[in-house]
């Protein structure tokens, strides 16, 4: 079989075969026998029927399975003989018979581009400390000192930095372009921005009990036909809160679970910061190797792949935000925001193009026990069956998708570990 691929764009070629007659009458036999062992004709048992008369009757369907044979066995081979790292189905253009019995099929298709990796050995990221220091863990404290504080009504005391306001809010647009609004319940902590400051400086100093007004114009962000827009609010403090921090003492230790007291939480917010830091050098030195293997340049991307990742982004965003009771067709700029969706897309499937072509410098493989192990492992977190997760995965080329991120992930380990085995020496890790 002659093969000529040639390329029409950095992801994408056109492929040009030609199969010999000889194996164009293979092919040929071969589906003629399987219409004769499986027609069915008047006055004829099943797969009794004379060939001759096979032929003519199904002469149409033999020519259609024949050419779909053709190119599916002209594209196995393509796959196997050429360098071709497909991102699509084949896209077939153009088939035929020539008169001297050669069959000739014209295809497109998407695929990776070809990667030129530096050396792999030797990659020795920049330093990160990933010991807390001691004004780490008093940060750590105070937030989770935050977390627990309560809220105690306020008694005669006007509204001031700090508390919590709950609040009846009446919304109007004295000029047009919008609807009253009016929310029963509103709580805002004053001065975390919470609110529109305007609505803020007008609740500070006044009482539980007090109504107040406050008024804004809206800007371009809000659209052409609201720019401009005054939005006046009328606010009814309901309630006052002031927030009460506990103390952090051993009493504060065993309210979170840690009967050995203050000294023992303090060790365990120490080792939950060491383990994050870990975590953010992992993805700081992970980051680092995927711009050492680009070099720098930009790699193309196959089109059709992008947009499928693109699609299923955008499709999980938009069930995100019905999720949390936005409209995404009404609620949501998407002109705003697909282009940066996109680029974080493009970002991702850059770094996997990467990685794939680094692990299989390595040789990095994934077993079907070890993907099974690690689908056992994400089944028990979503405290679902394994066979029901693997079913779902299955479906829509979810576990190859699973066998990738493995794939690449050691890969990642594999480059980093000269790294990680330094940083044990020089005391940066456990």
């Amino acid at each position: 079989m002659d093969v000529r691929i040639s390329q029409k764009a950095p992801c994408r070629v056109v492929v040009n075969a030609t199969v010999p007659p000889d194996e164009v009458g293979t092919e040929r036999e071969r589906v003629i026998v399987e219409f004769v062992r499986a027609a069915r004709l008047d006055g004829f048992r099943r797969g009794k029927a004379p060939r001759p008369l096979v032929e003519r009757r199904f002469a149409q369907q033999i020519d259609e399975d024949l050419t779909e044979g053709l190119v599916r066995g002209a594209w196995a081979r393509v796959r196997e003989e050429q360098k071709l790292r497909p991102a699509g189905p084949l896209e077939v253009g153009r088939t035929g018979f020539a008169a001297d019995g050669t069959f000739e099929v014209t295809a497109e298709l998407d695929v990776y581009p070809d990667v030129e990796l530096p050396a792999l050995d030797g990659f020795m990221p920049e330093p990160v400390e990933v010991r807390p220091s001691e004004a780490d863990l008093e940060e750590a404290m105070r937030q989770l000192r935050e977390r627990q504080a309560a809220w105690e009504p306020v008694d005669g005391a006007p509204a001031a930095e700090g508390m919590l306001v709950e609040a009846e809010v009446h919304g109007s647009f004295p000029d047009g372009g919008g609807e009253e609004f009016h929310e029963e319940r509103s709580l805002f902590e004053l001065g975390r921005g919470e609110v529109h400051e305007e609505v803020e400086r007008a609740v500070l100093g006044h009482l539980a009990g007090d109504e107040v007004t406050a008024e804004r114009t809206l800007g371009p962000e809000a659209g052409p036909e609201r720019d401009g827009k005054r939005v006046a609010y009328r606010v009814l403090l309901k309630g006052l809160r002031r927030k009460r921090l506990p103390e952090v003492d051993d009493d504060f230790a065993r309210s979170l679970g840690v009967t050995e007291g203050l000294s023992a939480l303090r060790e365990r917010v120490l080792a939950r910061l060491r383990v994050e830091r870990e975590r953010l050098r992992y993805e700081t030195w992970r980051s680092a190797l995927i711009q050492h293997l680009s070099g720098g340049r930009e790699l193309p991307l196959p089109d059709g792949v992008v947009r499928e990742e693109l699609r299923r982004e955008l499709v999980s965003l938009a069930e995100g935000f019905v999720r949390r009771g936005i409209d995404p067709s009404s609620q949501v700029d998407w002109s705003t925001l697909e282009p940066e969706v996109k680029r974080r897309v493009e970002e991702k499937l850059r770094a996997e193009v990467l990685l794939d072509a680094a692990a299989r410098q390595l040789g990095v493989t994934v077993s079907d026990a070890e993907l099974d192990a690690e689908v056992e492992r994400q089944a028990a977190g979503l405290k679902v069956p394994f066979a029901e997760l693997k079913g779902n995965l299955a479906k829509g080329g979810g576990l190859e998708r699973v066998r990738g991120l493995l794939v690449r992930e050691r890969a990642v380990d594999a480059i980093l570990h000269p790294a990680l085995a330094a940083a044990e020496g020089t005391g940066e890790t456990r």
